[in-house]
């Protein structure tokens, strides 16, 4: 596909970097030259550093490189395109002019689409005269890298129109929610405002210091960041902007430092300082501040995009974690937390009114995890299951569950509860119908699990107690390499020790490029206490297994890849998607024929051949009697896909 990409600055140049790594042919153009030639410089920096992390060939590098043209010329820029992406500062006006040249400079055929986190697409595509072929498509910064598009639906885009902005995104390798109206902000910027906008208000009003919020934030409610440190990170310039174009009222403290040109990390000062680093926050900092302060308004918006029927709970869920690292998701933590607590929250804080679906939730009784329904079902029946250090989640279309270890401020460390968590999550997942396929992977974008947690253990010297943990450990990870239904580890970034044993349990290792693997236990004086010591032999032979537990070495996705300890390597923006097709693809086979293929498979090697043979000849003729083996067989004769029922 030809697309052109308008603007080459810090959106610009991502979404032409992404597209042509793609296989796209794209011709970025920005107003002066040396626009254009810093983006394609930034261009390749980035690339190279894809390289130098083996992440890609040179020669990759070099053919997505070749794939891009930059330009000054507005008409050069659009021609032959089929597609227009605009990536020009957020400022409503200069939009709406950028649509009208767009829609005189792109051939008829063009769908013309806009980058914007917040501002109305509807209004952009009234200023052409191709309305119908007018889309919003919400990038992620850095594109390169963020999971995430949001492909908002303006008043007038056509079906055809979003289906091909829809295509074209899940091309890129990205997990795209689908905005159904086009409201201000759509969902993560909707969403997340609250964040930021509440904690400086408090602050300002009530003299509670940053540190405070931000500690609370991070180390309470599992934010990666606190709502300070945040706004220095994406620039408090660019958050005064959003605010300004919102409407809203400006926290003094945002103005003061937009005067004093205090704009963030960008320049070294912002919220904080930035000499010596990240701010140095400590989870005592923040006892004294109640997240539900901040969680309560940005559940309140949430509540609101359901009511206005935007996207469903799940994928608001899915857009914030993915585009906003919000840990469960707003309306997950809701139910976690309950419905009737958040309107109570909401209705003492004077700046704030409870959305009327939370109202009429707490009037039916609909107060979440302890009532057993809220945004979710949390009965037996699937929805999405809540614990305290995972989420699961279980896409009811596609039959495909969803394990994540929800620590990211600990590098998703294995504690003891996250075990126990483990083999419940299992158990339910196990005995679910819906159920055909189960991810499991690492909260965030750093970690799938570095290993065990440590400081979880209290006094490491009582000997028992260690065992005792190893011990129930090798259980859970035996229930999960036993498991009926086909799993996926989905290696996001580190997996060491524990993490590692985990993914050893499973049937399928996908690793993003990002990631690195290691039996690492020796570096610190330990050995492999959940199974590694056994699996890690079956899987790649006992001298390659001694060499990595004896070195403690961590082996990069492509490494692992070439010794055979992962499935394969996927580079980081195309993983979520890579990810998602292969568990959709294991999902659609019969599913009692793929669960006792899995009993004989993982047995093959533990009985003498003759009883496995004879093992084998028991399940084929069990198998002959299911349901699924006449659909196959009639599915096979009509030269379409089978639908099987697990039956």
């Amino acid at each position: 596909m030809k697309l052109a990409v308008i603007g080459a600055g810090e959106m610009g140049h991502g979404v032409a970097e992404l597209a042509a790594l793609h296989g796209h042919d794209v011709r970025m153009r920005d107003i002066k030259t040396e626009y254009v030639d810093r983006g394609l410089e930034r261009i390749r920096w980035s690339l190279g550093k894809l390289v130098e992390k083996k992440q890609i060939t040179q020669a990759q590098a070099d053919e997505a490189l070749g794939r891009i043209h930059g330009t000054v010329d507005l008409r050069d820029a659009c021609r032959d395109a089929d597609f227009v992406i605009e990536a020009v500062f957020e400022d409503p006006e200069l939009k709406r002019k950028v649509f009208r040249e767009l829609d005189e400079a792109a051939p008829s055929k063009a769908i013309l689409a806009s980058n914007t986190s917040a501002l109305p697409i509807t209004q952009m595509a009234k200023a052409t005269k191709r309305p119908q072929k007018v889309v919003g498509m919400h990038f992620f910064n850095p594109p390169m890298l963020m999971a995430l598009v949001e492909v908002i639906r303006a008043d007038t885009t056509s079906d055809a129109t979003l289906q091909a902005a829809v295509d074209l995104a899940k091309s890129f390798g990205k997990t795209v929610i689908v905005v159904k109206k086009d409201i201000p902000g759509f969902i993560t910027t909707r969403v997340l405002g609250p964040y930021f906008e509440r904690a400086a208000w408090i602050h300002e009003r009530e003299g509670i210091p940053i540190e405070t919020i931000d500690a609370a934030m991070r180390f309470r409610a599992g934010f990666p960041m606190g709502p300070f440190e945040l706004a220095d990170q994406v620039g408090v310039d660019v958050l005064h902007h959003l605010i300004v174009n919102a409407h809203r009222p400006m926290p003094r403290s945002v103005q003061d430092l937009i005067d004093r040109k205090k704009v963030g990390h960008k320049v070294g000062e912002g919220f904080y300082a930035y000499r010596e680093g990240r701010p140095k926050l400590t989870p005592e900092m923040g006892q004294a501040f109640d997240p539900i302060r901040i969680l309560a308004p940005m559940v309140n918006e949430a509540a609101e995009l359901v009511a206005l029927d935007v996207a469903s709970p799940s994928e608001i869920d899915e857009a914030m974690r993915l585009g906003t690292a919000f840990p469960k998701g707003p309306l997950a933590t809701a139910d976690d937390l309950g419905i009737d607590v958040v309107v109570g929250a909401l209705k003492a804080d004077k700046d704030a009114k409870p959305a009327k679906v939370l109202e009429e939730m707490v009037a039916r009784g609909d107060l979440g995890v302890k009532s057993g329904k809220g945004f979710y079902d949390h009965g037996s029946g699937g929805g999405t299951m809540t614990y305290e250090t995972l989420l699961v989640a279980h896409d009811a279309t596609t039959h495909v569950a969803t394990i994540t270890i929800n620590r990211p401020d600990r590098l998703n460390t294995l504690s003891p509860q996250v075990f126990e968590e483990l083999d419940k999550a299992l158990a339910a997942l196990g005995e679910d119908d819906g159920v055909r396929c189960v991810i499991i992977t690492g909260a965030g974008d750093r970690s799938f699990s570095a290993g065990a947690d440590l400081t979880s253990f209290g006094d490491i010297s009582k000997a028992f107690k260690v065992w005792r943990f190893s011990r129930r450990s090798e259980e859970v990870v035996s229930h999960l390499a036993n498991f009926s239904k086909p799993t996926i580890a989905a290696i996001n970034g580190h997996c060491f020790g524990g993490g590692l044993e985990i993914a050893l349990a499973c049937d399928f290792r996908i690793a993003a490029s990002r990631a690195k693997l290691g039996q690492t236990e020796v570096n610190l004086g330990l050995v492999p206490g959940a199974g590694g010591s056994q699996r890690l032999v079956r899987v790649l032979g006992q001298a390659k297994a001694k060499e990595l537990v004896f070195l403690g070495a961590r082996l990069t996705a492509d490494e692992a890849a070439s010794i055979g300890l992962v499935t394969k390597t996927v580079s980081n923006e195309a993983f979520a998607g890579e990810v998602r097709a292969f568990a959709e693809k294991l999902a659609k086979q019969a599913p009692v024929a793929i669960r006792l293929a899995k009993v004989l498979l993982n047995r093959s090697g533990d009985i003498p051949i003759d009883a496995a043979l004879e093992m084998e000849a028991m399940a084929f003729g069990l198998i002959s009697s299911t349901e699924d083996i006449y659909e196959g067989l009639q599915a096979f004769m009509e030269k379409r896909e089978p639908k099987f029922k697990g039956e």
